[in-house]
Parts: structure tokens; C-alpha cells; sequence
């Protein structure tokens, strides 16, 4: 079955790819009262998280629900490398990687943990079939996957070297076999190995969740008894970036991220924040043949047409600033500080002239046409009042060079759905955004043919560059990695709207965040 989720942004705080939200490693931050036992945490977040099944989403605001469910194989410590989690050891080389489990790990249940359940899971996802997005992302294709219970030991082999094997697939959460027999099951439900039990579930509203008794094997010797973990965890949904800031400064939420100028009444009141820079968004371009953004002089002549300073001012209140990396979050693996360079600069001049030389007229009312074919784009963005603000801009400036822009608004569940379902979406640009701090977790997104690569990307340079970096190991494929990511943005790809600060506030409660806050990570103080 291939997942039709109703779960990844209208600001950069609705959380977008799972990557967009942030990266491996991070430090602790909060105040330092007090250690709470057996408290109550309130977390808000920007968007609905749709569909919990773990292997159907790489949404970050649903990574955030999941993981309180959920345990994956490894963690990654403050230097991005990898440290014991549900496996207690490993030995790894660039194509093969055995995870040697911990004793006495039970699902939700009360059932152990097989080796043949971890390696079950990957087995899953690696199988086109099931349409997962965690294909080519954490798991990489081809995968096989083997294990040996007596010994707890789950081997994985992929058939191409993969520079950082061990941090990927040990981040792929690990599921009770009975969300793979029957996934839809559990799109609000759990049956995992994680801390927290899902009891409460109001689409739309909240997510209730209750500490397990029983958990021993977390990350630093954490277990149900630590002290600081909250009994109970609610997470609340709040789209507006204005009220998510008020909720913080009244008390009524320990923890949500706010953006742009709501952001500084929250930081002027001092309240702890774990700091993050990150995409203010990118606009992914259709490639596929039979829309009207497949055409490269489009594509060029759209991203000469749009000023990103301007529209990612809109969207984060004049806090807009150029587009450093597609890499998010800490420590970075190769990022570049400067891609925005590689951008095909700002000129509507040069965008008129592109469009003129590809064969594009000017009719009597100011939209192009060429063989009869109105050049109209179809923009598909996140509801938000920033978001319809920049996109009604864009769309008046594109007007001025003869494009017709046809504007549509939904939900980031809906987008979510649409775009990873494997179906054609009608659309001809996305509002999304994708980050990371290991450039192999690109890849899915930009080539190749699963359902994570939305927009139909066929970059031949990317690949190029890709496939010279994956046969070197960790660092040394650097160059590569970088040129990889600048050919992105230079053949028109993917326009990135600049970065903003983002900032996620930790009102009495300290915490790691890896993709999302660790909720084996949090303590609260008083």
C-alpha cells in the first residue's frame, strides 16, 4: 500500500521537511530552577501532524508527535555522531552496517523488540511498494536488511556506498511489527518502542501523551524514573506565529517556535530558546513533462523575475537574509555559506528577454502565450497571512513580465498528502522547504524516481556530482557535495526564498533537538 498521508510550512515555523525544521546535535538551553517530577509539559506546534504512522511522513511537525512514540536505532550526540540508542553497539563501513540491539527493549504492549522486527522495518520501507518517503532518505534504495535474534543483531547492506550509513539509517524510527502488518492502523495511534503513549487525539487541536513505566534504554542511561520527564505531554496545534508568541509570554505554552518581529517581544521577555537559522522557504518547480514549468526558460525566467529578499521579508517580518546552504541545524556536513551566489540573479529585464528568445509573446492582455499555450503557473502554497501576502506580491510581479499566476492556499497536511502520495498534484510551484545537516539526505528530494523527489527533478549535473561524492568517504567529498548543491539552484531547480531566524522557546524545561526536540531529552524545572 503507498501512503496517502494527510501530513511537511505557511511561515518557515510551520515546520517544514523533516529536515526543514532542524538538524542533528544541539545544546541545552532553558532556565535553570528547579527539577519538576512528574510534570506537565505543553508543547505548541504550527501545524496539524496528520498521519503518525512513522514510515508514511519526513514532516517535521509530525516527526516532533511521533517521536514520543517512537525510538530509533541511534541518536546523534553535540559533534553529529552517532551514540547508543535501541542499539548498544555497531560496526559499519560505507555499504554494510550491523547494529547489535540492547537486552530487555519492549514495544508499547509489553512485547519484546526482535532483531527480525528491526530488520522487518527496513525491509518495509525499502520496498517501492509501500511508497515511503524514508526510501532514498534514511533508508538507502536497494537495502537489504538481515538479522540474527539470538544474537540481537540487525545487518544492513546497500548496493552503493553511502559516506554516512550509520547516521542514516539509525535515525529511521523503529516500529511494533504490528504498524507494518497494518499501518493505517496507527495514523493516531502508537506501537512503538518510545516513552510516551499516545492517549488522546483531537485532530486539529491536540495530542495527549503519557510516560510509560516501564522504559529503560534510553539515550545517557535515561529511563522512566529520570528525573525532569514529564508525565504527561500535550501537544497543541496553533497555526498563528502572533498567538503562538502570546501563549509563551501568558504561560500557557512551555515550548513553541515564533518567527520575525513576535519573536523579539518573546525573546525581550527571557525566556529560553534553542537558536536556529533555516529556510524562510523554496519554491520546487514541476518538472514533470506535462506542465508548463518542465520548459528550463520558464523556470530561469521565473527565478529572474522574483526578488527573494523582498519575499522573504514578507514572510518573516523584514528579517529576511540571503540563502547560505540548504543545510540546516548543527554540526553541518559539508554546507556552503554562499548559495545564494549561484542563484540566477534578480532582473526582470533578463526575465523578459528569456522568455522573448524561448518564443514567448506578450497577447493584449499582457500574458505571454507560445502556440497557443498561456504562459499560466499554478502556485501552491501554505495557509498563513505571511505566505498569502508574499505570494499575492510574487504574483503581481510576475503579472509585470507577462505571467499569468493562478494562487492556491492549503493546509500543510494537505500539501504534505499531495506531494508524497505518488500521484500527479495540479501544480506548477510549491511553497515547501527541505533542510538538513548531511547533504546525502538530499538526494531522494532532488533525483532519482520515488516519491520523494515531488517535484520531478532530472538534474544530470546534481547527479554527476552526487555519485563523484558518494564514492569518497565523510568529509572528503566536500567539493563535490557542494557543487552538487549549487547546481540545484543554478539550473533553476529550486528557487530558495532566503533564510530567516527562527527561534524555539523552552519556557521551564531543558531539551536537546536533533529533527525535533528529544523528548527522552527533556527535563522541566520549575
Amino acid at each position: 500500500m503507498k501512503f496517502r498521508s494527510a501530513t511537511l510550512v505557511g511561515t518557515v515555523a510551520a515546520g517544514v521537511l523533516l529536515l526543514s525544521a532542524c538538524g542533528a546535535g544541539g545544546t541545552r538551553h532553558g532556565d535553570p530552577g528547579a527539577v519538576v517530577t512528574d510534570g506537565a509539559l505543553n508543547i505548541t506546534v504550527p501545524a496539524d501532524p496528520g498521519n503518525l504512522s512513522p514510515h508514511s511522513t519526513v514532516a517535521t511537525t509530525t516527526r516532533q508527535v511521533i517521536a514520543f512514540g517512537y525510538d530509533s536505532l541511534v541518536t546523534m550526540d553535540d559533534n553529529g555522531k552517532p551514540k547508543p540508542w535501541l542499539a548498544e553497539t555497531w560496526d559499519a563501513s560505507a555499504t554494510e552496517v550491523t547494529f547489535t540491539l540492547r537486552n530487555g527493549i519492549t514495544c508499547a504492549d509489553g512485547s519484546p523488540l526482535t532483531a527480525q522486527t528491526v530488520a522487518d522495518n527496513y525491509t518495509w520501507i525499502a520496498d517501492p511498494a509501500h511508497g515511503s518517503p524514508i526510501l532514498g532518505l534514511f533508508v538507502p534504495m536497494g537495502l537489504t536488511a538481515t538479522a540474527d535474534d539470538g544474537a540481537r543483531t540487525v545487518t544492513l547492506t546497500s548496493p552503493t556506498p553511502n559516506p554516512f550509513l550509520t547516521e542514516m539509517t539509525g535515525q529511521a524510527f523503529i516500529a511494533c511489527s504490528p504498524v507494518l502488518n497494518n499501518p493505517n492502523d496507527f495514523s493516531g495511534a502508537f506501537d512503538g518502542t518510545g516513552m510516551y503513549a499516545l492517549t488522546d487525539v483531537k485532530p486539529g487541536a491536540s495530542y495527549t501523551l503519557t510516560r510509560r513505566s516501564d522504559y529503560t534504554w534510553g539515550p545517557d542511561g535515561t529511563t522512566s524514573e529520570t528525573a525532569g520527564l514529564p508525565k504527561t505531554v500535550t501537544i497543541n496545534v496553533v497555526t498563528d506565529n502572533t498567538t503562538r508568541a502570546n501563549l509563551l509570554l501568558s504561560g500557557d505554552t512551555n515550548s513553541a517556535t515564533v518567527i520575525g518581529p513576535d519573536a523579539e517581544r518573546v525573546e525581550a521577555s527571557g525566556i529560553a530558546s534553542i537558536p536556529m537559522t533555516a529556510s524562510s522557504t523554496q519554491m520546487y518547480f514541476n518538472h514533470d513533462p506535462s506542465r508548463i514549468t518542465a520548459d528550463p526558460a520558464v523556470r530561469l525566467a521565473l527565478v529572474q523575475g522574483t526578488n527573494t529578499q523582498e519575499i522573504a521579508d514578507i514572510l518573516v517580518g523584514g528579517q529576511g537574509s540571503p540563502t547560505q546552504s540548504f543545510q540546516v541545524g548543527a554540526p553541518k556536513i559539508c554546507p556552503l555559506d554562499d548559495l545564494y551566489t549561484s542563484i540566477p540573479e534578480f532582473d526582470a529585464d533578463k526575465a523578459m528577454k528569456t522568455l522573448d528568445t524561448a518564443g514567448w509573446t506578450v497577447g493584449s492582455d499582457g500574458t505571454r502565450t507560445k502556440d497557443g499555450k498561456a504562459l499560466t503557473v499554478k502556485i501552491l502554497y501554505r495557509s498563513g497571512t505571511e505566505s498569502a501576502a508574499a505570494f499575492e506580491y510574487l504574483a503581481s510581479q510576475w503579472k509585470k513580465i507577462g505571467v499569468d499566476v493562478s494562487l492556491r492556499a492549503a493546509d500543510t497536511a494537505v500539501i504534505n498528502g499531495m506531494l508524497f502520495s505518488g500521484e500527479e498534484g495540479d501544480w506548477d510551484i510549491v511553497d515547501w522547504a527541505v533542510g538538513a545537516p548531511f547533504p546525502t539526505l538530499f538526494v531522494p528530494f532532488f533525483s532519482g524516481t520515488t516519491v520523494t523527489n515531488f517535484a520531478r527533478i532530472d538534474n544530470p549535473d546534481y547527479d554527476n556530482h552526487v555519485s563523484a561524492a558518494m564514492d569518497k568517504l565523510g568529509i572528503s567529498g566536500c567539493s563535490e557535495w557542494q557543487d552538487a548543491e549549487r547546481s540545484i539552484v543554478a539550473n533553476a531547480d529550486v528557487l530558495p526564498i532566503g533564510w530567516a531566524d527562527t527561534s524555539t522557546y523552552t519556557d521551564k524545561f531543558t531539551a536537546r533537538m536533533s529533527f525535533q526536540i528529544e523528548p527522552w531529552s527533556i527535563r522541566q524545572t520549575d
